[in-house]
């Protein structure tokens, strides 16, 4: 999984928390008295923030942190991931609760929920392996369940708001549509290369030294399977068959296609690699190191390559791809609608918790501010 979640930060569909929403609210846990009778109680835990009827807990928010792999060793980097995790932590209980408030089945919920643990499972080879991961992470199979209901009550409610599916709510139709003289004024205000960004696909492979039985023995057998790709064996086979990332082994070792520049964001150490290959190309072995810590070696394949040079707007793959980043960018807008709309109904306190007012936006109806608007459009 280590390979997905690199690449899925790069193409989250979810922004990261703008610059200046992080909130001024001051989570400092209170402390024990610094003098005073042995029996003087210390506190362990309060409650961190109420979202409407939820209370978020100071150990709760401290679990989701270390969830997400932002590790704090110091009070500066405590204060730091707070700030830039606080105001995406409100967001997303927003978002969860508005989906559970639409009325979807909980039975479909559970059932895609299970599906989801059977297969993650699968990718780790054992249930009792997959109990290991869960508690390397600080999780039981009950907050992993719970995650993943809120993380589908989330999609659904971001389906419904942005129109992509009727939702439960009345929504009479799928309200997803783009004029044509609303592409040709896109085809015609940009060049080529922007609207049509070059896109790639790769393959890879994760060879770990927990899986070798050491780091040197990871390189060789990674150098070794170049070897063997090179000289013509199937890319996919090999990852089927020796990949340590169980999500990417299952699609043969193919990561989700991308732009070129988000790829390199998601692989910098294989920047060079990206932007010169040619499809068919395998890189070198090129290693991992989480946290400091060499965890493995990574082979990449170009799988595919799609530069467009030229495009006419009478080409029917053309108008395809200016109605869908037209339509994305209205997602988009309507996400950030709907989730303004739901810090206006919202309680939450304490009150400093909410997101301050961006420079130049209005204050929403209760005198309170809400986060920022994305430009229509764009």
């Amino acid at each position: 999984m280590i390979l997905s979640l690199l690449l899925a930060l790069a193409q989250s569909q979810t922004p990261p928390p703008r610059a200046g929403e992080a909130s001024t609210l001051d989570t400092t846990p209170p402390q024990a008295p610094a003098a005073g009778p042995a029996t003087a109680p210390e506190v362990l835990n309060g409650v961190y923030l109420i979202v409407n009827e939820e209370v978020i807990t100071l150990a709760e928010f401290y679990r989701e942190l270390r969830r997400r792999g932002q590790s704090v060793t110091n009070e500066e980097e405590r204060r730091k991931v707070v700030a830039e995790s606080h105001t995406d932590f409100v967001r997303t209980r927003l978002m969860t609760q508005a989906g559970r408030d639409l009325g979807f089945d909980a039975a479909r919920v559970d059932s895609l929920v299970a599906d989801d643990l059977k297969g993650f499972i699968e990718d780790s080879g054992s249930a009792s392996a997959f109990g290991e991961q869960l508690k390397a992470a600080d999780l039981d199979a009950e907050s992993l369940r719970q995650q993943r209901r809120d993380f589908y009550f989330r999609e659904f409610w971001l389906r419904s708001i942005d129109g992509r599916d009727p939702g439960v709510s009345g929504r009479p139709y799928v309200d997803r549509f783009v004029r044509p003289g609303r592409m040709l004024y896109q085809y015609r205000r940009q060049p080529v290369e922007q609207l049509f960004p070059s896109t790639i696909q790769l393959q890879a492979i994760l060879v770990t030294a927990a899986q070798a039985g050491s780091a040197q023995k990871a390189l060789d057998l990674a150098k070794a399977l170049r070897e063997r790709a090179l000289g013509g064996e199937d890319f996919g086979a090999l990852a089927e068959t020796y990949s340590a990332d169980g999500e990417s082994r299952r699609q043969k070792g193919l990561l989700p296609k991308s732009e070129l520049s988000r790829a390199r964001e998601a692989f910098p150490d294989f920047a060079g690699f990206i932007d010169g290959a040619a499809v068919g190309a395998v890189s070198e072995p090129t290693s991992l190191r989480v946290e400091g810590e060499l965890v493995g070696f990574i082979l990449m394949r170009v799988a595919e390559v799609e530069r467009r040079d030229g495009a006419e707007f009478t080409d029917r793959e053309v108008q395809r791809l200016l109605r869908d980043r037209d339509l994305k960018a209205l997602g988009e807008l309507r996400r950030d609608l709907g989730v303004n709309d739901l810090y206006r109904a919202a309680y939450i306190w304490p009150p400093e918790a909410r997101a301050p007012r961006p420079k130049g936006s209005k204050a929403d109806g209760d005198g309170k501010s809400a986060p920022a608007q994305s430009p229509a459009g764009s």
